[in-house]
């Protein structure tokens, strides 16, 4: 069966997207009996395409890697913008992967908005659309019996969200503890070897795992939207980032981290959403773990989340050094999922 999907945003992830789906295409129609066909790439720096009977993903992925626009391998009208994009290319799907802003959630939120009001599925790996708009999102996504699914949010590929929603059915999550943002783990793995904070953040820019400006993760505002995340969707919380209770690791030094290590433990930008009766509270702050803590043990940039429920106390899953491509991954579940007709 074949499904037609659209790009918007053409960056490390959805890249890493095009080349998946060229190395798993075959692989795809032998054991799924499914195509997915990219009828569209949309982006703000790059030009657009579309093309219906389908684009040439390693023509587009030489040409953004040249430097040259997707302009070339557009076929038909002229399309104005983003939102003209969505509503005029002739897809099913919508993959969105642009650029966030942790503090607005935006322009993803009203892409994503937009796309469902077209009728099309989404599948995002955009943190904004979830911890902005979850409620809204999956309301409107239900009526129009339409997919909204966005497992590459928290922890890339890990299929995090397919198991809070499928392998925890009944339990009720009183507690959710995590090591959600790699470059702030990574500057902490540093700082206990006795890098200078400056330096070890000067070392995760170098390697292309920090910012220029590196505050969204330093300040904790990549972790306060993904534990917000979690707070909705699994203990059915109505937050937004800026409800979270944030202190980043600006001020941690590496004196600070080798005091700890010879006390037993490690510091970790700990998240945690915790239900208090009908509420449920959430913070994010540097915190000594002892190496009992199942989190203590986390370093570079791994991530991992424990849930304490109801049943089972403790449930945690934990995700080895990430990549573009893991966080592609977790896209392709995604979309094959709908293609079944998850929903």
């Amino acid at each position: 069966m074949e499904h037609k999907i659209a790009l918007l945003g053409f960056g490390n992830v959805l890249k890493a997207f095009a080349e998946l789906l060229l190395r798993k295409q075959d692989y795809l129609k032998q054991t799924l009996d499914t195509e997915l066909k990219v009828v569209g790439i949309a982006t703000n720096s790059k030009g657009m395409a579309i093309n219906p009977a389908g684009i040439d993903l390693a023509a587009a992925l030489q040409l953004v890697k040249s430097g040259q626009s997707l302009n070339t391998l557009h076929v038909g009208e002229s399309v104005a913008d983003t939102f003209a994009f969505i509503q005029q290319a002739p897809a099913d799907i919508i993959l969105e992967a642009t650029v966030l802003d942790p503090r607005t959630g935006q322009p993803a939120l009203d892409y994503v908005r937009a796309a469902l009001n077209a009728g099309k599925h989404v599948v995002t790996a955009n943190k904004g659309p979830v911890a902005f708009g979850y409620r809204e999102l999956k309301a409107l996504a239900q009526a129009k019996g339409l997919g909204f699914f966005f497992e590459s949010t928290v922890m890339d590929g890990m299929p995090l969200h397919s198991i809070a929603r499928e392998g925890m059915l009944g339990l009720q999550t009183n507690r959710i503890r995590g090591i959600l943002n790699s470059t702030t783990n990574s500057v902490l793995t540093r700082l206990e070897e006795g890098t200078s904070f400056e330096e070890a953040v000067a070392e995760m820019q170098r390697a292309g795992l920090a910012e220029t400006d590196p505050s969204n993760d330093i300040d904790g505002w990549d972790a306060s939207v993904k534990i917000t995340i979690l707070a909705n969707v699994v203990m059915g919380a109505d937050l937004r980032p800026s409800d979270v209770d944030r202190t980043g690791i600006r001020n941690v030094t590496a004196q600070d981290a080798q005091v700890a290590v010879k006390a037993g433990k490690h510091i970790k930008l700990v998240c945690e959403a915790v239900r208090e009766g009908d509420k449920v509270k959430t913070s994010v702050r540097p915190i000594p773990l002892p190496l009992t803590d199942p989190l203590a043990n986390i370093t570079q940039t791994a991530s991992a989340v424990t849930f304490e429920t109801d049943v089972l106390p403790n449930i945690t899953l934990i995700e080895g050094n990430s990549s573009p491509t893991t966080t592609a991954y977790g896209m392709l579940v995604d979309a094959l999922n709908i293609g079944r007709g998850r929903r």
